[in-house]
């Protein structure tokens, strides 16, 4: 996550944002997963992923040029052994393609195992249909959005939603491990990346997701699809994956001519037909709002999470001083919510098994936290883990070794800034290409359940006077510090 916020597009990589701008319970035992068909996957009809780019860059001049002939300036996932299969979308969802792209490229990477992940399965986990017919009132049954007017398949979305539906709910066995937000590349923007620090996260991760305007100034030159998009930072409607990079992809070889050589290959959700053989290739030169990634993991039996959907924040005391009634971020950095004062939230939990990790949701690069499992409702502690990450975004911590619990706390202490799942609420915008819609966001907090520490004492966030027990009285609009909702953390099972 970073401090951005992207605009409102169909189909918009949103990584960053706490509130999705497009569209934008815990579990039972590990057994019962195995059969409950909420947890198991449709099976793919996705055809083998490409063995090589000579398959896929067929169409291509090779007498103007042949990509990836020099192994020291160029990399290509696909031809290391790391391709995964080229899916056709509907008219939304790439968000989710791109990441289920992700999430497959790192885990081949790791495993060497190309894994079954339905990018629709997971789209349905986000949004719902609720049955109105004959006259029904709408039910909400789950956390996720409701919507009532569009398909689900059509809507745009964000991996913080990707993230939300699969941290705690396995998904053929799947969990969500890690979703980072890099930042943006070519633009002024929040947490800027260089042309070789992507290069880094593609050999380190695989896959990396990127924000794209999909159809302008594209264009077959020479064989190749091509684009250089230069207002692509603050126009862009669609999510990809870039797979490889070529420094000597010709600069001429775009609508709008490059400054220089170089270019990547991104792998599009348009089907096979779409591109060159779906992929298609970005310049240097154009500037990427947003980039990140997915990561999964099989190593956990069940998990719980009560705040799913990074939906609102807290800020702590010294970051909200500098913010002023009016909420100005316009001097606000990520080194005031790297230095700033802590914000302890916790969450009490009667389930019986062993931990083996807390996800938790992090909001600037290297930002500080603690996480503590506490014995009973903020009893000893049991074990404690503290450090930071290098990029924003959702991670989970692992214990040297699992904890044994039956009625436990979880605290998670950030600097500057927490992450809840906000209220419930009618009237979320969420955007398919063609229109802007109306989502019902639904949450359940409960008393008793979750806490934010304000001076000595623990809080409930259900409790009316937080908002004075934090010393917000004179911040009139910030209403998601009225019902923050639970703090988004999972608790992992062994």
């Amino acid at each position: 996550m970073s401090v951005n916020l992207s605009k409102k597009a169909a189909c918009v990589l949103a990584l960053a944002n706490l509130i999705a701008v497009i569209g934008t319970a815990g579990c039972s035992a590990g057994q019962e997963k195995e059969t409950d068909p909420r947890f198991i996957g449709t099976p793919e009809t996705t055809e083998a992923p490409p063995g090589n780019t000579d398959e896929l860059l067929a169409g291509g001049d090779k007498d103007y040029y042949v990509p990836f002939q020099d192994p020291d300036h160029s990399y290509c996932l696909i031809n290391e052994g790391f391709g995964t299969p080229v899916r056709q979308q509907g008219m939304g969802g790439c968000y989710c393609y791109a990441a289920v792209t992700s999430m497959q490229s790192s885990y081949l990477k790791e495993h060497g195992e190309l894994i079954d992940i339905n990018p629709v399965d997971i789209i349905n986990r986000i949004y719902e249909m609720p049955d109105t017919s004959d006259g029904k009132e709408p039910q909400y049954d789950e956390e996720k959005f409701y919507v009532a007017t569009v398909q689900p398949l059509d809507l745009g979305g964000d991996i913080d939603r990707v993230t939300g539906a699969l941290c705690a709910d396995p998904l053929n066995g799947y969990l969500v491990s890690e979703a980072n937000g890099f930042g943006s590349y070519n633009t002024n923007g929040t947490n800027s990346v260089s042309e070789d620090d992507i290069k880094g996260f593609i050999r380190e991760y695989g896959a990396i997701c990127l924000a794209v305007n999909y159809k302008k100034d594209c264009k077959y030159i020479n064989g190749y699809y091509t684009q250089n998009y230069q207002n692509n930072a603050e126009d862009r409607d669609h999510v990809a994956a870039i797979v490889g990079w070529d420094d000597d992809f010709p600069a001429e070889c775009f609508k709008t001519p490059a400054t220089r050589n170089g270019a990547w290959l991104v792998q599009n959700s348009f089907g096979d037909f779409w591109g060159n053989c779906g992929f298609y290739w970005v310049s240097y030169d154009m500037p990427i709002p947003e980039l990140g990634n997915c990561s999964v993991t099989k190593e956990y039996s069940s998990a719980i999470s009560y705040g799913r959907f990074p939906m609102a924040v807290v800020y702590s005391s010294d970051v909200m001083d500098k913010l002023g009634p009016e909420l100005d971020f316009s001097n606000i950095t990520n080194d005031d919510f790297i230095y700033g004062g802590d914000v302890a939230v916790a969450t009490v939990y009667e389930q019986k098994g062993s931990v083996g990790a807390v996800g938790l949701w992090t909001y600037a690069p290297g930002q500080p936290y603690t996480v503590e499992v506490l014995d009973g409702e903020f009893g000893k502690v049991l074990a404690s883990s503290s450090g930071s990450f290098e990029h924003s975004g959702y991670h989970t911590v692992k214990f040297d070794k699992p904890v044994s619990v039956k009625k436990f706390t979880v605290m998670v202490k950030t600097t500057g800034i927490a992450v809840f799942e906000g209220e419930s609420m009618d009237n979320v915008k969420v955007y398919t290409i063609l229109q802007r819609a109306y989502a019902h966001y639904e949450a359940k907090s409960q008393p008793g359940r979750s806490f934010i520490q304000a001076g000595e004492d623990w809080v409930d966030v259900t409790d009316p006077s937080l908002k004075s027990r934090l010393g917000l009285d004179d911040i009139p609009d910030y209403e998601t510090v009225v019902t923050p909702g639970d703090p988004c953390i999972t608790v992992l099972f062994i």
